[in-house]
This record gives C-alpha cells, structure tokens and sequence, in this order.
C-alpha cells in the first residue's frame, strides 16, 4: 500500500512544483505567443512605431523586444506632440500610404482615431491584468502609462508647510503673482469643469484667474523653471516629470490636490497595419509586467496602469486620498468649445 501511494504523493508535488514555477514565469515574462503569432511575424518581420514616449527611452524598450525577436527589424519615429502624431496618422490614411503598425498618443487623440476608424481591436492577453479604467472595452487601446497632474513648487520659495493641500488654498493671497499655468492645460481645465459642474468650475477659474497667473507654454519648460527658482509654483504640471526631476536632486516638490487629473498616454494598432502580427506581438510586449514595471515605473517615472505594478509615485497620490478624474472622450466631443473657452477665462492671448 505505501509503495503505492509514494509515486503518487512524487507526483503530486512535482505537479504542484511546475505549476508554481509556470505561474511564476508568466508573471514575470507574460503570456506565451502562440506559433502562429510569431510566425506570422516573423514573415512580416517589420514594425513601424509613431510613439509620444521620448525616442532615448522608447529605444531601450524597442532594443529588449528585438534582443527577444531578433527576426523583426523595428522603425521607431517621434513625429512630435500627440496632435502631430494623430494628424500624420490621418493624412497618410487619407493618402493610402498605411505606414504605422503602432500608435501612441493621448487618450482624447486616440478617440479622434477611433472615430475615423482607424485603429484595430486587439484583446491583449495582458490587458487583464489593467485597470478598466485604463483600457478600452473595445480592445482599440490600453494605457501605455498615467500622467497624473500635480501642483508643483520650489523648495527654497515656498516655506515648509506652506504647500496646497487644496484648490482653494490657490485662491490664498499668499500665492497671488507666485503661480505659473501651462498655455495649454484645456484638457485639466475642462476636466474640472466636467467633474466639479460648469457653473461652480468657471467661477473657480475665474478667481484663480484673478491671481496674476504668469502663462507659460511647455510643460517641460515650466518644470524646468520651477526647479530653477524663476518661478515659485506652478497650477498644474506633469506628475511624473516634476517626481523625475525632484529624484535627481532639484529643489522641487509637488502636491495631489483632490480631485487629481489623470491623463492617459494610450498605445494601439492601426486599423490597416502593414505588419499586424508584429504589431500585437510588440503590444503584448510593452503591455506586460516586464515593461510596465521593469521600465516604465523603476527608470523611467511612469506610473503604470497594470495592477500587479508597485509604484512610490501612485503610493503618494492614494496617501493623499485624492480623487483620481480621467480626461476622457466626452472631454473630446466638446473639445472646441473648452478651448476656445481657457483663453478666454485666462486673459491668454
């Protein structure tokens, strides 16, 4: 009877040991391609990427997927903005010339695609692992990375203690004159206005108005001046460049004020995609826990969308408890309308 059982017993925890360890392996490589993915690649064996991530850092990505797939050559281009992306998009699909396999841009840019149908549904198998809020239920695109938008300020400017802990305390005396707007913050302007209702957001604005904002267009700029001491704080920046450069050693600080605006940096495939098979391989690649984790969040400050990716950065925000408001596709419906709108409320010219 016990020479029975000891094979079995052997077995079992042989099973259970391989399981562990496949388990493992997927959580840290991600799903296994199927053989007619990769080959139908590797007959393909090319891939063009019009990207929004900076190309020094996007190229370390591109150059670990082709030490794994080293049969597909990879064409990386940063056209610019997203706007430019999404119009070069367009004006070579309007052409007939389909050059793009990959795309990545804002979430409201990739919606003006999505109208024009010109993206292609895909269903990752590493978008389950992403929050719904940051991925299309269609399949058309999955975040790439967040950017949440933070009230940034110098260190040595502003005494400790005196930080927002609020939009209202902007409204303090003590900030009149001292505060820099991005020429250009429409989509945080009227994600506010949708979230806190139009009447009580416009009459926000227009006091924040009245606080001698001093209007400054790039974001990047902005930062940068800020960590200069040209500028003691500014309303709203990129989150993850002002944590960036507080990392490496810039007398800069930010804070979450509650409700926190998140954009959305999004990643999907054109709808006529010369290499497809390539294309949803790179998808699958930039979408799993290596990147997202590995990349992404550790050397790059990119906060992850992916919920098995821990972030200091994300721990931050939720610390403050702050109410996370997505620039979303209703945002793009009245677009014109919010843009045309932000000047004038902010006296810019």
């Amino acid at each position: 009877m016990q020479k029975t059982t000891e094979p079995k017993t052997t077995a079992s925890i042989l099973a259970l040991t391989l399981a562990v360890f496949l388990a493992s392996h997927h959580a840290c490589f991600g799903a296994a391609e199927s053989p007619a993915l990769m080959e139908g690649a590797r007959k393909e064996g090319n891939l063009m990427i019009y990207s929004l991530l900076a190309v020094p850092d996007h190229s370390r990505i591109v150059n670990r997927f082709k030490e794994k797939y080293p049969f597909i050559e990879v064409s990386l281009i940063r056209p610019g903005a997203s706007e430019r992306i999404t119009a070069r998009v367009m004006t070579e699909a309007r052409a007939g010339r389909h050059l793009v396999d990959i795309i990545g841009v804002s979430r409201l840019n990739m919606f003006h695609l999505m109208q024009r149908g010109l993206l292609m549904s895909y269903e990752s198998p590493e978008r389950r692992q992403f929050d719904a809020a940051f991925k299309d239920k269609n399949g058309f695109w999955t975040a790439f990375y967040v950017n949440p938008e933070v009230m940034a300020y110098n260190t040595r400017l502003v005494p400790a203690g005196a930080a927002p802990k609020a939009y209202q305390d902007l409204l303090d005396p003590f900030w009149k004159g001292k505060l820099v707007l991005e020429q250009t913050a429409v989509e945080w302007f009227a994600a506010l206005l949708q979230h806190w209702g139009e009447e009580k957001g416009l009459a926000y604005m227009r006091r924040l108005a009245g606080q001698d904002l001093k209007s400054i267009n790039g974001n990047t700029l902005i930062t940068q001046l800020i960590a200069a001491g040209e500028h003691a704080a500014a309303v709203s920046l990129n989150g993850p460049r002002v944590e960036l450069t507080r990392r490496r050693g810039a007398p800069i600080d930010w804070a979450a004020l509650d409700p926190t605006v998140v954009d959305l940096v999004t990643m999907g495939i054109a709808a006529h995609s010369p290499h497809p098979n390539a294309a949803k391989l790179y998808l699958n690649y930039v979408l799993s826990r290596e990147v997202q984790e590995g990349f992404l969040e550790e050397q790059f400050v990119k906060p992850s969308g992916r919920t098995d990716v821990k972030s200091a950065f994300m721990a931050k925000i939720r610390g403050a408890r702050v109410q996370f408001v997505s620039v979303d596709e209703t945002i793009g419906e009245q677009w014109e309308r919010y843009e045309k709108l932000f000047p004038k409320v902010f006296n810019l010219q």
